[in-house]
């Protein structure tokens, strides 16, 4: 049987890291940030920097996949709050199954946000050349 009280748990420390999250990309700012982005781009000889464009045009992507990433988390997370709350007053052996994997995904989700905000940095979207040389040692 699947512990429902677990999975509640689980939820509530998904929902601490999420608002932890929140706070740290401040949506807010991103969503004001993301219109001034798209209103560069309507301005006039926007293409006629095509480098300065792309630019903009990848940060407008950078900032609207984190916006939906947040706004799709909140979402999957409330509905599951509530799933949950639901099934510890009417036990459905199949929803909970499906609740569980759920929350799973949702965790993996929100560990991919974590990820990708800790490689925001100004220099991380640039390419690295790394050099291995066979028979290196440290000293």
């Amino acid at each position: 049987m699947i512990d429902l009280e677990e999975n509640k748990r689980e939820l509530q420390n998904l929902k601490t890291k999420y608002l932890s999250l929140d706070k740290t990309l401040d949506k807010e700012k991103l969503e004001d940030r993301l219109k001034e982005l798209e209103e560069k781009t309507l301005q006039d000889g926007f293409w006629n920097d095509v480098k300065k464009a792309n630019s903009i045009l990848r940060d407008i992507k950078e900032v609207k996949s984190k916006v939906i990433s947040l706004n799709e988390i909140k979402e999957n997370l409330d509905n599951l709050i509530e799933t949950n709350e639901f099934l510890l007053v009417e036990n459905d052996e199949e929803m909970a199954i499906d609740l569980v994997r759920s929350t799973n995904s949702l965790r993996e989700n929100i560990e991919k946000l974590e990820t990708k905000m800790f490689l925001s940095g100004k220099f991380d979207r640039n390419n690295a050349i790394i050099t291995l040389h066979p028979g290196a040692r440290w000293n």
